[in-house]
């Protein structure tokens, strides 16, 4: 197992994580931000989203 898959099952698991809990926090400007699902579910199922498909790609493609 390779560093980048190691990662990224550590990034799927903190997708899993933040869907279960409905917060996640995501890069904002020079720092970040946590998202809320109650306050903008749009928004933090993208945020999820995302995360799952970098999991994806550092399980897969390095």
């Amino acid at each position: 197992m390779t560093f980048f898959q190691l990662l990224g099952i550590v990034v799927g698991l903190y997708a899993l994580y933040a869907a279960a809990t409905g917060r996640v926090y995501v890069k904002s400007g020079p720092g970040g931000r946590t998202v809320v699902r109650s306050e903008s579910p749009g928004y933090f199922w993208v945020c999820v989203a995302i995360y799952l498909g970098l999991a994806i790609a550092l399980v897969t493609v390095f």
